[in-house]
């Protein structure tokens, strides 16, 4: 074949294949037929002939919408579902992070944290402890936890509660933590105040009235109190108690009650009470502290609000009333017992004190009533012998002598004896 014959021959074959290149080309365009070009021989064959797993799954029959036959297609994943699997997916962290968190301090709570030490001390955090009758050692046994416990492992509440049970005679505890194993407890020692008779027995009170003991004899150098308890209180050591709100005034005016008269300006009434026993009796035992009363107090009487009142030194009564200005009363009685100025009640002296009234323009004044002295009991006497007539008409006259001259002695006496008159210079003086 020349060379003229071969060029020809590839000339034909090359326009046959671009006509048929093209003819295809038109068909694609058109839809009328998709022809894929057959891979060549090797291994590309090989990988077009394996089926696509995810095309030929096999279907589930028990789903719903199953088809038998049919492949199922693939559900597009919509924006709010990748949404919910992204919240879902941070949720699920931050669970399992708070668990990792929880079980480490659970782990180094049990496993670190050991009771190493005590320490006792005031509650202004001062050492050394004014621990009272009690010494450090009775209150951490007291207290109840050994050396290696967990120091989480007890509430500080439930011991503060069980040690002041324990141990009546500390007015204050409180328990608590010092990191990394110390306990610390805080005390402050309870003082004896009051005495009160209850069921044929004696309460030693503290000044907050916690029951420091009970005792079948009565006590001696404690301020007697005179209260009924409040319904429900059960005398224990190292309880406090409540005494009971009795005002026989509010009770009178829930029967009378009278319309006052505003007419009447200088006539003196008693007043009305306003707070509870418990308060009534700190603000007494404070303001007697305050004006340097309270030494001398020997009892204080609370068994009715509107009738309060306290002996000073066992000789004089000082009637308050009601609770109202108990600061201005207080001042008036300590300005006429203490008899600073020399115008006051003298050591002597021995009565009742009224510091109670207050007359309606606000005017507050005291009047003191002294005590009778007791009349002495006569010495029995001897009957005279009889003698002769004669000599009876003389002694009769002389007895009735004798009887005129002591009963104009008796008179002289009475005379001499001055009556105190109502003292208002303590008032003016307050004022």
């Amino acid at each position: 074949m020349d060379r003229d014959q071969r060029s020809r021959r590839q000339k034909s074959g090359a326009a046959h294949s671009s006509n048929q290149k093209r003819r295809r080309d038109l068909r694609s365009r058109v839809g009328l037929s998709k022809e894929t070009p057959r891979p060549s021989s090797g291994p590309a064959r090989q990988r077009r002939a394996q089926p696509n797993p995810r095309r030929t799954a096999p279907q589930n029959p028990q789903k719903p919408g199953y088809r038998q036959g049919a492949p199922h297609p693939k559900r597009r994943v919509t924006q709010a579902e990748q949404l919910r699997i992204r919240r879902r997916r941070a949720i699920l962290g931050a669970l399992g992070v708070l668990a990792v968190l929880a079980v480490g301090m659970v782990l180094s709570v049990n496993l670190l944290f050991k009771v190493t030490d005590f320490k006792v001390e005031n509650l202004d955090r001062t050492t050394p402890a004014n621990t009272g009758i009690y010494t450090e050692q009775q209150i951490i046994d007291a207290l109840g936890i050994q050396v290696g416990e967990n120091l989480f492992g007890f509430s500080t509440a439930e011991k503060t509660q069980a040690l002041t049970l324990a141990l009546p005679y500390l007015e204050t505890v409180e328990v608590g933590i010092q990191m990394p194993g110390t306990v610390v407890i805080k005390v402050e020692p309870a003082v004896e105040r009051f005495m009160m008779e209850y069921n044929g027995q004696w309460l030693v009170l503290s000044p907050s009235r916690k029951v420091l003991q009970i005792t079948d004899t009565q006590p001696s150098g404690l301020i007697w109190l005179e209260a009924a308890l409040a319904p429900g209180n059960t005398p224990t050591p190292g309880m406090e108690i409540h005494l009971a709100d009795y005002n026989s005034l509010d009770q009178l005016t829930e029967e009378l009650e009278p319309t006052p008269d505003p007419e009447v300006q200088s006539t003196p009434t008693p007043e009305t009470a306003q707070s509870s026993a418990d308060d009534a009796l700190d603000r007494i035992v404070q303001n007697l502290d305050s004006y340097g009363l309270l030494d001398g107090t020997t009892l204080i009487s609370m068994q009715d609000l509107s009738e309060l009142n306290f002996l000073y030194q066992g000789r004089i009564s000082v009637v308050l009333g009601t609770d109202n200005n108990l600061d201005y009363k207080i001042r008036m009685a300590a300005y006429a017992l203490l008899d600073q100025d020399g115008k006051g009640l003298s050591a002597g002296d021995r009565g009742t004190l009224d510091v109670s009234y207050q007359f309606q323009d606000g005017e507050i004044r005291a009047y003191f009533d002294p005590a009778s002295e007791a009349t002495p009991t006569p010495e029995p006497v001897a009957e005279p012998t009889p003698e002769p007539a004669a000599d009876s008409s003389a002694g009769d006259a002389a007895a009735d002598e004798e009887t005129t001259g002591d009963d104009s002695a008796a008179e002289g006496d009475a005379t001499d004896t001055p009556v105190p008159e109502a003292d208002s210079a303590p008032a003016e003086q307050a004022q």
